[in-house]
């Protein structure tokens, strides 16, 4: 994929790939969670995605060992683990009871949610444009729910709830990471998931054939991939260059969307979404001309 033979992409394409293979693996993660709807509960499909997380991550753990566990912030990750989990709860809830595409579009806004949690909590500078994109992103969710026009369903809640989760998240993320390697998070993000993710399948528990195995077994894959490639993606590129390719995730959505559940977004999602990654677009430019 290089220009040349022996000439590494560029930075910025890079990342922009990673951030493309996050929202693909994130897209079939979901997928299979959909596919479960009125088979398996989202309680015991969260379950399978921990182990398998962790299990996808022992190729890891034996090449680094222990010491790739070592931290001295044990109760920020477990922090951390907790909302995480939360998050998946929200949007495995909302995949099962509302189209793909649809839920990616509201998810979406996680930049501009983001946004708005690190000037309130972090108090991070208030720029006009900050508010400006925020507004202009919730101009879009607004399209695609329609209040007043069409009854909002538990599937678009859940998943503007995931949102905040995720800028919540966000902001643990961003102080973890200073002190913390990115797959040590992840592994430990495994580790509180799994526990507690335990209880309440228990409760709920069916056991799966072969083939359910195998799908739920590969929730655990995509989900290791999306938070990898994620990573790798903001290490290779600023945040303002591969932010908008978040968006992405509405088209592979959709895609799978069509091909698995002939579903598709219809009109409203789409403009919605456009006006979201417009207000992306132009809250990543404004950010980028501010740090020359």
């Amino acid at each position: 994929m290089s220009p040349e033979p022996g000439i590494p992409l560029p930075d910025p394409i890079r990342g922009i790939l990673w951030m493309m293979g996050s929202m693909a693996s994130w897209a079939c993660m979901a997928a299979v969670a959909r596919h479960f709807t009125g088979e398996i509960h989202t309680f015991e499909i969260v379950l399978f995605r921990s182990v398998f997380g962790g299990v996808f991550l022992l190729p890891w753990l034996f090449k680094v060992g222990l010491v790739g566990l070592k931290t001295q912030r044990v109760s920020m990750h477990l922090v951390r683990g907790g909302i995480g989990l939360a998050v998946i709860y929200l949007l495995f809830g909302a995949v099962a009871r509302a189209p793909l595409g649809e839920v990616a579009a509201i998810m979406s806004t996680r930049p501009m949610v983001a946004s708005l949690a690190a000037i309130v909590i972090l108090h991070e500078a208030a720029h006009g444009r900050r508010w400006a994109a925020t507004i202009i992103g919730f101009m879009g969710a607004l399209l695609i729910i329609r209040p007043g026009m069409s009854d909002a369903s538990t599937g678009v809640v859940l998943a503007f709830l995931g949102v905040i989760g995720m800028a919540s998240l966000t902001i643990v993320m961003k102080s973890l990471a200073r002190t913390e390697a990115p797959d040590t998070i992840v592994a430990w993000q495994m580790m509180v998931f799994t526990p507690f993710a335990l209880i309440p399948a228990l409760f709920v528990w069916r056991t799966p054939d072969i083939w359910q195995f195998l799908l739920l077994a590969s929730t655990g894959l995509f989900g290791t991939l999306t938070q990898r490639c994620l990573t790798r993606a903001y290490a290779a590129a600023d945040a303002t260059v591969i932010m908008p390719f978040d968006f992405t995730r509405l088209v592979f959505s959709a895609l799978l969307g069509l091909i698995l559940f002939q579903e598709f977004p219809d009109i409203w999602v789409w403009a919605g979404g456009t006006i979201i990654l417009t207000g992306v677009l132009w809250m990543a430019r404004q950010e980028a001309r501010t740090s020359v």
